[in-house]
């Protein structure tokens, strides 16, 4: 079962006196890949890119260089770089400085979410009472989006400084084997941002201490037509407290297993494995495969898959049998 956790969920920051090289470095990511995209982006004409982290480069020297780490990059941060945000906020707000002229870096988006695994966030409540505005919230934007993917509910706007997201991270991600998985999402940009870095100590009451402060959902009262005054709802008290019980920083590293390679090889890949088979026969199938990856450094992803299973081994076999049997 999944424990509750906090994590970092996206990081972006720009450097002037870092070379692309020095990034790399920092990031303790020396050793694996980049690959140069065909074109930049966020307004540099240059790129690298390595399991959701993008360095741009090549921009007007006033550009510096970015650092964009999605939250498919955080993980690729905690698994193969050396997963030391500390270090790394401490470097920035080193160098950072409130006049932009004087500033050589700054953080310009930090994403922290609670996932929530045990039933804490009722998508649905959270839903109804946004639409009811039975919640109190400096900011007077308000969303809430039902689609394929899910419930999502959006406190404030995506360009603001602050945005509060809480969203059905079950149904967004396709995860049956999972009894319930909500998250919900503080986006910080601009002061807010370089602000929660500057904050230091526990991780878990800084996120607290920010959502509490922008968000919070009450009980209407017929007596009082003072919304700040309602009682909070108890469903949300005891989300906050969670903090003493079940919420942890995490670093969970890169989510994928076997199970996540064999959707993709045999849900879908499969119908254009199938076709090339049949048209090339099995033999000749394979000895194209082999060309084809023949010299070519596999994904990081696929190497652990390969030091934790092996290759042909009794591991693998086991799975397969379990996988035909069902």
């Amino acid at each position: 079962m999944e424990h509750n956790k906090i994590i970092y969920d996206w990081l972006t920051f720009t450097s002037k006196i870092h070379s692309v090289h020095d990034i790399i470095s920092l990031l303790g990511l020396s050793d694996v890949s980049f690959i140069r995209l065909e074109r930049g982006m966020n307004g540099y004409p240059e790129c690298l890119h390595f399991g959701g982290i993008s360095i741009c480069y090549g921009g007007r020297e006033d550009m510096g260089v970015c650092c964009c780490m999605s939250g498919q990059g955080c993980r690729s941060f905690e698994t193969y770089g050396n997963g030391d945000y500390d270090s790394l906020f401490a470097t920035i707000i080193e160098n950072y400085h409130d006049d932009g002229d004087k500033r050589q870096m700054n953080l310009t988006r930090l994403d922290v979410a609670y996932d929530d695994f045990i039933g804490l966030l009722d998508i649905d409540v959270i839903s109804i009472e946004t639409l009811k505005q039975n919640y109190v919230s400096r900011m007077e934007k308000w969303t809430v989006t039902n689609s394929s993917e899910g419930c999502s509910v959006g406190i404030g706007s995506m360009r603001s400084d602050i945005f509060i997201r809480i969203y059905d991270k079950k149904a967004e991600r396709n995860r049956d084997d999972l009894d319930h998985w909500v998250r919900c999402e503080i986006q910080l940009r601009g002061s807010n941002a370089i602000g929660f870095a500057k904050l230091g100590g526990d991780i878990c009451e800084n996120y607290f201490g920010v959502l509490n402060n922008y968000l919070r959902f009450v009980v209407p009262s017929d007596k009082d037509t003072n919304k700040r005054r309602w009682k909070t709802a108890e469903w949300w008290d005891k989300f906050l407290d969670s903090y003493d019980s079940v919420s942890i920083f995490a670093r969970p590293g890169v989510e994928y297993n076997i199970m996540h390679l064999d959707r993709y090889v045999f849900g879908q890949c499969a119908g254009a494995v199938k076709t090339m088979i049949d048209i090339l026969g099995v033999g000749k199938f394979f000895r194209e495969l082999r060309t084809a990856v023949n010299g070519r450094d596999l994904n990081p992803k696929y190497k652990d898959l390969k030091n934790q299973l092996g290759t042909s081994s009794d591991g693998i076999l086991e799975f397969l049998r379990e996988r035909g049997a069902e």
